[in-house]
């Protein structure tokens, strides 16, 4: 006559044989499925930069019909103000003319042309791009951003829009630079 197999009349062998058969099954149902979970993870990405991605960007015309004359561009220096301020607030930045992202284009951001590490940011400033040799001034205010990010690592601009010299600019949604003309 055969006994029984319960728990009670199992040995300590038999028992710890019992144990290790049922902890290997279970961890056979829970490592595989961890595993396939890591790998269909979303890889890591780098963050998106959001600064140059916000940035408004300009290019200065050179040597067009309404353009800037290369040697001007020695002479071409940057404004920042606070708009509607009693008395007028402002920075001044002379480039002489070296120009971060090339022959007569830079980037209005929180990094250039005036560090803004912290609150206020770029947004709530005007700017303004003067060439003195030529008296030509040109307005740039009224900026606004409006952004979002799509999935995992990607950013989308939405707005980035712009009043410059009474005209509204949006380049939302693009990365190219605007061209200034005199």
């Amino acid at each position: 006559m055969k006994a029984k197999l319960t728990i009670q009349n199992l040995n300590t062998v038999q028992f710890t044989t019992f144990v290790t058969a049922i902890f290997r099954l279970k961890m056979k149902y829970l490592i595989i499925p961890s595993i396939l979970m890591l790998f269909s993870c979303s890889p890591e990405c780098e963050e998106p930069d959001i600064m140059d991605i916000n940035s408004l960007k300009f290019q200065l015309d050179i040597d067009g019909e309404n353009g800037f004359f290369s040697f001007e561009l020695h002479h071409v220096y940057l404004v920042r103000f606070v708009p509607f301020s009693e008395p007028l607030v402002a920075d001044t930045v002379y480039l002489n003319g070296v120009f971060p992202d090339g022959p007569g284009m830079f980037s209005i951001n929180d990094e250039f042309p005036f560090l803004n590490p912290g609150s206020p940011y770029y947004p709530v400033y005007g700017y303004q791009v003067v060439d003195p040799s030529t008296g030509y001034v040109a307005t740039i205010d009224n900026i606004e951003l409006k952004g979002e990010y799509d999935g995992d690592c990607g950013y989308q601009n939405i707005q980035k829009s712009f009043v410059i010299n009474g005209d509204t600019v949006d380049m939302g949604g693009t990365d190219t630079y605007y061209l200034i003309s005199q």
